[in-house]
C-alpha cells in the first residue's frame, strides 16, 4: 500500500472534515490532497478540475517533486543551495558583485557600508528565504543611517544591486527579472532541462510569483520565449500588462553564453543532480542570482501540459 492511501485511509475519518473545510467543500480537491499530496493550490493551478485521473498523474506535484529531490540530490549540497551565503561562497567565482553576511562583525559592517554609499543602495535578504520574501531595497542617506540600518538586520545576507541589462528591463524595469535555468548532472552530463523568464509587476522589486510576477517559457536550445506569460494564479498575458512588452518570439540575447555560465555552475556541484538557477542579464553579461533545490516547474502551466515524465527521464528515473 502506498504511503499516501495509507495516510489517506487513517487521516479520513479523523481529520476528513477538516480538510473538507480548508478545499472549501470541494470533495475532489481533498481526495486528490489526501491521495496524492496535491496542494489546493496546485489543483486549481493546473486545472485538475477538468482533468481525469490518468491527465492528473503526468503532473509533477511539489510533493513528488520533493520525494524524487530527496533522492537524487545530496542533503550536503541541499543545504549549500538552500543557503545563499553558503551559495555565495561555494560559487564565488562566478559572482560579479559583493554579498556579505551581517553578524555583527565590524569590518563586515564597514565594508557594506562603504560600498552602499558607493552604491546608494543595498539589497538585503534571508539567507534561507524563498519566493522574494524577506527581500528589501535600502536606501539610506548617510554612512551614519546605514550602520544603524545594517545593524538592524543582522543575520541576514547584504548585496551589491544587479543593474540590468536594457532588454530585461523592458518588461518592468522596477525588477530585476531574471531567467531561471533548470539543470540536470546525470553521470557528468549536464541538461539543461527547462527555462523561463520571470518578470516583475509595476513597483515591485522582485520578479517572484509570488510576489505577483510573471513567467513566460523558454526554448531552452534557442533562447526565444515560445508562450505568453502566466502568474501563480494561472492568469495569461500576451503581453506584460504593465509595459506592454510581448513575450511570445522575444529572443535573450547571449543565450549560449548563458547556457555555458549553467553548465559549468551546475559541474562544479556534483553531489546535486537536480537545481534551478536564477540569472540576471547585466551590460557586462551574465549574473548569479541564486541557486534552488527542487523548484517549482512553472512550465506546467505556461505549457499547459504535465512534465512528470520528461522530469523524471532527465533525472534518471525513467527509461527513455
Amino acid at each position: 500500500m502506498s504511503p499516501y492511501l495509507l495516510a489517506y485511509r487513517l487521516l479520513l475519518p479523523l481529520r476528513y472534515g477538516h480538510y473538507l473545510k480548508r478545499a472549501n467543500g470541494n470533495r475532489d480537491k481533498c481526495h486528490e490532497a489526501l491521495l496524492h499530496g496535491t496542494f489546493y493550490e496546485e489543483y486549481d493551478l493546473y486545472n485538475f478540475a477538468d482533468k481525469n485521473d490518468a491527465q492528473r498523474r503526468e503532473y509533477l506535484t511539489d510533493a513528488l517533486r520533493n520525494k524524487i529531490c530527496r533522492r537524487i540530490n545530496s542533503r550536503k549540497g541541499e543545504r549549500i543551495v538552500a543557503d545563499k551565503w553558503l551559495t555565495y561562497q561555494h560559487w564565488k567565482k562566478h559572482y560579479h558583485r559583493r554579498i556579505w553576511r551581517l553578524n555583527g562583525d565590524p569590518d563586515t559592517l564597514h565594508e557594506a557600508c562603504t560600498a552602499a554609499m558607493q552604491q546608494g543602495a543595498l539589497v538585503v535578504k534571508p539567507g534561507d528565504s524563498c519566493g522574494g520574501r524577506g527581500v528589501r531595497h535600502l536606501i539610506a542617506e548617510n554612512d551614519t543611517q546605514w550602520q544603524k540600518t545594517l545593524l538592524d538586520c543582522s543575520g541576514m545576507i547584504a548585496e551589491e544591486c544587479i543593474v540590468q541589462d536594457a532588454y530585461l528591463a523592458r518588461w518592468n524595469p522596477s525588477s530585476v527579472n531574471t531567467i531561471r535555468m533548470n539543470t540536470f548532472l546525470l553521470n557528468g552530463k549536464v541538461s539543461l532541462f527547462t527555462s523561463f523568464i520571470r518578470t516583475g509587476r509595476q513597483g515591485s522589486f522582485v520578479d517572484n510569483g509570488a510576489a505577483g510576477g510573471l513567467f513566460a517559457s523558454i526554448d531552452t536550445s534557442t533562447g526565444t520565449i515560445i508562450t505568453d506569460g502566466y502568474d501563480e494564479q494561472g492568469i495569461r498575458y500576451a503581453s506584460h500588462p504593465d509595459s506592454n512588452i510581448p513575450f511570445c518570439g522575444e529572443k535573450i540575447p547571449h543565450w549560449n553564453t548563458l547556457q555555458d555560465l549553467a553548465t559549468t555552475m551546475a559541474l562544479e556541484m556534483p553531489s546535486m543532480t537536480y537545481i534551478g538557477w536564477d540569472f540576471a542579464l547585466t551590460p557586462d553579461g551574465w549574473e548569479p542570482v541564486e541557486a534552488n533545490r527542487g523548484e517549482f516547474v512553472a512550465q506546467q502551466v505556461t505549457l499547459q501540459r504535465g512534465l512528470r515524465r520528461e522530469f523524471e527521464t532527465a533525472c534518471g528515473l525513467r527509461t527513455p
